[in-house]
């Protein structure tokens, strides 16, 4: 069998699950409305619960307080039909009720996905959603330097065993550098890389959105006004990548 991205980890044998999670058990088991039904048919191919990581599995201490719950982590992969609807289906999956470590794949390309979760205040049992993190597509056959060093860094070695919570979260600074290179160039990150992350893809979408309006603006008053406002948002980009 070949390994999969989430074997070249080395995670120890004793966490190995290989379980198939059937799209059936999702709709079952999870309140989905129409549209997420139709998510879950059309565009997964497998899902595959590779690792669970647990206190009995592994060296790492479960970690729980007033707001999080990191008594396990399990790696899941996900093999697609389509990739339009990534996030909606990122957001399906993240139903199972524990911190994931999704690796989406289409093909040889594989995106990463990374949700902190929190204590349902109304359910402590449950957990929700904080936010959500993705890789940009990562070419496994033709990955560029950066990207093989990314991939090296989430061996399982090279995150901390004190508990689950820092565990986790190891791997999101690490998704978060990452992502960052993209426009530092390098793998690195500060204390404010996540917000400034989140600036820049406001922004982005602000631009993209500002000169959609300027192709179909028709008053050159308007237009001249757009180019403002777009010059102002480039720069304010230009500005934000140089604090990464």
């Amino acid at each position: 069998m070949k390994k999969t991205l989430l074997d070249k980890l080395n995670i120890p044998l004793t966490c190995k699950i290989n379980r198939k999670l059937f799209k059936k058990q999702f709709i079952e088991n999870f309140s989905l409305n129409m549209n997420e039904k139709k998510i879950i048919s059309e565009d997964v191919e497998n899902i595959t619960l590779e690792y669970i990581l647990n206190k009995d599995k592994i060296n790492i201490a479960p970690f729980r307080d007033e707001k999080n719950d990191y008594s396990e982590i399990a790696f899941i992969r996900v093999e697609l039909l389509s990739t339009k609807r990534l996030k909606k289906l990122s957001n399906i999956i993240q139903y199972i009720p524990y911190p994931l470590i999704v690796v989406f794949a289409d093909e040889n390309k594989i995106c990463i996905n990374i949700s902190p979760k929190r204590i349902n205040k109304n359910d402590s049992s449950k957990l929700f959603v904080q936010e959500n993190y993705f890789t940009k597509w990562i070419d496994l056959d033709n990955s560029n330097k950066i990207e093989h060093e990314f991939l090296e860094r989430l061996k399982i070695k090279n995150h901390p065993f004190t508990n689950f919570y820092e565990f986790y979260n190891s791997y999101l600074d690490k998704l978060l550098a990452f992502n960052a290179s993209h426009y530092s160039g390098r793998l690195s990150q500060n204390a404010n890389t996540k917000e400034v992350l989140r600036e820049i893809e406001e922004i982005e979408v602000i631009i993209r959105e500002t000169v959609s309006k300027i192709k179909k603006e028709t008053d050159i008053r308007d237009k001249v006004n757009l180019n403002i406002d777009l010059k102002k948002l480039n720069e304010k980009l230009e500005d934000l990548k140089v604090t990464l």
